[in-house]
């Protein structure tokens, strides 16, 4: 570690000083604009770094609610400011009704070294907002319908491969949640957890793991580090990061040129690749380079999806499983409403979704139970702002804590 920052230069030094020298200025500063919210006392440079939690971060913010209140100020491991968000009201208040402010993402050094800090999670500015809108336009409201009979049929080939092998519940669970993503991003469906390509994807999205921990910490600490030479020793972060970006260029034109050929070929169904071409032959005043653009932005948002609901997807029906499992009479009580809604007949579809209120209930009452990603996406502030008067600094990191609101359940 010692001779590892010792190999910095002496710029980068200054550059580091400059830094501690500034934040102790801006926080003089936005002290005058008004307090910040309680929180845990940082220590100098480190911030909050030693007090953050290593795993399982919702249940310390949920204590650290208890003692400072449902909205808090921390420093994360850069130093930087946090907001953490812990009750319903303010999540909605900020993230929503003043989204235009809330919606940017925290710069990353570790997303910039392994090449993912285009992704619609990771970017910021003007190609985020196309990004995000691209993918609303596809997956919002309405548009959502359109992915009902492809879903249905997933559904179904789902319990058949349960009434099959019920042992391998897992497999079939991550089987169903990819095929059904790929099928909506890019129009072909694959033949379950096995297939080659869900293999591939997940490894890649896996690779991530090999180089987190204090090595991230570190660079968003110090991000001179993300320059530091690949020949010297303790460089290993820099060849990971390297195969990440391999990996992951690969698994993003893999699937996307899969597409292109069965659209070219009449082979593929409807999906996200192939409506956002639709649109964009749609478009012929566009320069031949806005168009390339728009392909990669197309690339980007498809290859964004599978890591984003694959394994969403395939815990939340987990859940959904072990909570019957744990649970009979529930289970009981919810074949009974699909017996009277389908007569005993059919299987139940989507048509039927108004008439069964109590297996709706328990929708989502697995996500409240088990909410999958807890603490959703970090956010980015972009303008300084005054909540309920507290000072928000801009470019602070907010966190929505999703893991409960006591106020929603009487507590």
């Amino acid at each position: 570690m010692i001779q590892l920052l010792s190999s910095l230069w002496a710029a980068d030094w200054l550059v580091l000083l400059a830094v501690a020298i500034s934040g102790v200025v801006i926080l003089r500063w936005s002290q005058s604009k008004g307090p910040l919210a309680p929180g845990p006392r940082p220590l100098p440079m480190v911030g909050n770094l030693f007090q953050m939690p290593r795993e399982q971060e919702w249940h310390t913010y949920q204590a650290w609610a208890r003692k400072y209140g449902g909205r808090y100020h921390v420093s994360d491991a850069a130093g930087d400011p946090m907001i953490i968000l812990n009750t319903l009201k303010a999540t909605r208040d900020l993230m929503n009704e003043r989204s235009a402010n809330y919606s940017n993402r925290p710069y990353s050094v570790m997303n910039e070294l392994c090449g993912v800090d285009w992704t619609v999670t990771n970017s910021n500015g003007e190609v985020h907002r196309v990004r995000r809108s691209i993918v609303q336009r596809y997956f919002s409201g309405q548009a959502a319908v359109k992915h009902r009979s492809h879903q249905q049929d997933e559904a179904r080939m789902l319990l058949a491969n349960l009434l099959k092998s019920p042992d391998l519940l897992e497999l079939h669970l991550k089987g169903h949640a990819a095929s059904s993503i790929l099928l909506g991003a890019y129009g072909f469906r694959v033949d379950g957890a096995t297939d080659p390509l869900v293999q591939q994807m997940d490894e890649t999205l896996q690779y991530g793991d090999k180089i987190s921990g204090m090595t991230s910490v570190l660079l968003e600490k110090f991000p001179a580090l993300n320059r530091y030479p690949r020949w010297m020793p303790f460089s290993s972060f820099r060849a990971y990061g390297d195969q990440f970006k391999r990996v992951y260029a690969d698994i993003r034109a893999e699937p996307y040129n899969r597409a292109v050929k069965m659209i070219e070929s009449g082979t593929a169904a409807p999906s996200f690749v192939s409506t956002s071409l639709d649109d964009l032959a749609a478009e012929p005043s566009l320069s031949p380079e806005a168009q390339s653009e728009r392909v990669e932005l197309i690339k980007d948002c498809a290859s964004v999806m599978y890591g984003a609901g694959t394994d969403s997807s395939m815990a939340t029906m987990g859940t959904f499983c072990m909570v019957l499992a744990l649970h009979p009479e529930v289970m009981r009580r919810a074949q009974a409403e699909v017996d009277n809604v389908t007569g005993e007949e059919r299987l139940p579809t989507f048509d039927d979704q108004d008439s069964l209120v109590y297996i709706s209930a328990l929708f989502w009452e697995t996500l409240r139970y088990n909410t999958v990603t807890p603490l959703g996406l970090p956010h980015k502030v972009v303008n300084d702002d005054v909540y309920e008067g507290t000072f928000i600094p801009g470019g602070a990191t907010i966190v929505g804590n999703m893991w409960y609101d006591p106020a929603m359940h009487g507590l």
